[in-house]
């Protein structure tokens, strides 16, 4: 998805929304109303305040007949001259305007609606533009407002797909491809069943860029939906009190209910959060009520487990659920009472290691080159197919070095290795295959992996084990095995084990 830079904003996925306060024609006459709205707005938690650039002259002709009537709707026995006249915002006044802007820490932004307004702007220092949905088929408009290489809004109110394509197409002709849409619904005020706030994922998609709501609907609600659907900007109009008339002012919004649309947003913005799996910081307590395999009998050392020792009920302190087939039919090698949990260092061949042989070496090869496992490694490079067999032959003939396979029945799931340092030391390492982590098997496998190396070493009389810091589940790992610090040596924290 494509990211735009409004000022120091970033608009886009993963950014926050951009709330636009709309200030149209609520000044109602006053240019002190208007910077007084500007304040409100920067009160209520807008990030930008909008108003129009445009004359009566500029936008129709000073014409009566029925061509130039509004004949329905909140505008409804309206002349479009006459409308404009009473709507529009001073030209002398916008330059006060975005002066309060700027002092308040506010952004400034302006519709203009023909080349002339877009020449005042730039001359007033504009940094980006919004285009009015009515003028979002006004080609020539937009491509020389595109031709000033600024960001541009567009509302997207009543375009078919192909005339949205058509003005975004016109707009990059220009080598500008700095473009934001806005889902707008073009009636004052939009009834929220006919907005179809959907229309803002299906936009995302088929333009790749930035979607947000240009939203003239009453209330906040369509605006919270539209930041669920991912919408990234949100504009509405922002009136001092409805009381105050004008012609935007019946569907504008007061600042009580624009800064509570602005919480709401937020609010939505933090529930949607990112993409996330796992038990969050806030449930993690709550992992202790997942099922978990327990002894609900007691159970002798040398006693087989069956369905009447054992069962899956809560809490979660022992093997998980998925191993209860697994565990069926071996031999607990040490007495259990009822109410215990069941673990991997109670049960005989729960996992078993073999030494590497050839057969392994692709599959090893594999594992080491998991973009994990390498983050985790003395080298963070790739490795080689090459050097990986020239290693792997290596290995298989070292004297010092030990390198097993840890099977779960019949699955491999990891490799505990050790390279003796001395007649009476060893370091070791591990590594749990990418498929098979957080199962559980990594302190089994060590552990098991530990008693074996003692078995073929009994010379042995103190494990080390080399772990960065940011690897906290080996840290956790070494440390529940009773290994404890001893020092650093370049970016790796050196535990000790003493036997």
């Amino acid at each position: 998805m494509a990211e735009i830079s409004l000022k120091n904003r970033k608009i886009g996925d993963g950014h926050p929304v951009y709330i636009i306060a709309e200030m149209s024609a609520n000044h109602a006459g006053s240019l002190e109303r208007a910077r007084r709205i500007v304040q409100k707005a920067k009160e209520c938690g807008a990030d930008c305040i909008k108003i129009q650039t445009y004359t009566p002259d500029t936008i129709t002709i000073d014409c009566h007949n029925s061509y130039f009537d509004i004949k329905d709707g909140t505008w409804e026995g309206e002349n479009l001259y006459s409308l404009y006249g009473k709507a529009y915002t001073p030209w002398e006044w916008q330059g006060a305007i975005k002066e309060e802007a700027d002092r308040v820490g506010i952004d400034f932004l302006s519709t203009p609606f023909d080349n002339s307004a877009v020449d005042f702007l730039e001359n007033l220092g504009i940094e980006f533009y919004k285009i009015a949905s009515f003028e979002l088929v006004d080609l020539p408009l937009l491509s020389y407002v595109a031709s000033k290489g600024k960001p541009i809004i567009l509302s997207t109110g009543m375009a078919t797909v192909d005339e949205i394509q058509e003005a975004v197409d016109t707009i990059y002709r220009t080598g500008n491809r700095q473009v934001i849409l806005l889902k707008c619904s073009s009636a004052y005020p939009a009834d929220p069943a006919g907005m179809h706030l959907r229309t803002i994922t299906d936009m995302k998609e088929r333009f790749n860029l930035p979607v947000g709501l240009s939203d003239h609907s009453m209330g906040s609600l369509s605006a919270a939906a539209a930041v669920a659907l991912g919408a990234s900007v949100i504009e509405k109009h922002f009136c001092l009190g409805r009381e105050i008339e004008n012609p935007d002012s019946s569907f504008s919004m007061t600042p009580e209910e624009f800064s509570a649309m602005t919480e709401e947003v937020r609010k939505v913005e933090k529930a949607l959060g990112t993409t996330f799996y796992g038990a969050s910081p806030q449930e993690k307590s709550n992992l202790a009520f997942r099922r978990s395999i327990f002894a609900v009998k007691d159970i002798a050392a040398g006693e087989t487990l069956t369905e009447e020792n054992i069962r899956v009920i809560r809490p979660s302190y022992g093997l998980a659920p998925r191993e209860y087939g697994h565990v069926l039919g071996k031999v607990c090698e040490s007495d259990l009472k009822r109410g215990t949990p069941l673990n991997a260092s109670v049960i005989k061949d729960y996992l078993t290691l073999i030494p590497a042989a050839q057969e392994h070496k692709e599959l090893i090869f594999n594992w080491a080159n998991d973009a994990q496992t390498r983050a985790q490694s003395l080298s963070v490079e790739p490795i080689p197919w090459e050097d990986h067999c020239a290693w792997y032959e290596a290995s298989l003939d070292s004297a010092t070095r030990s390198i097993y396979i840890c099977y779960h029945a019949d699955t491999p799931v990891g490799i505990f290795r050790t390279d003796l340092t001395s007649d009476s030391e060893a370091e070791i390492s591990y590594q749990i295959a990418p498929e098979y982590r957080h199962r559980g098997y990594s302190v089994p496998m060590v552990a098991l992996g530990e008693k074996i190396t003692l078995q073929t070493t009994p010379s042995l009389r103190k494990f080390h084990a080399r772990i960065k810091p940011q690897n906290t589940a080996s840290l956790e790992l070494v440390r529940k095995l009773g290994y404890r610090e001893t020092g650093q040596k370049d970016d790796y924290i050196v535990f000790s084990k003493t036997l």
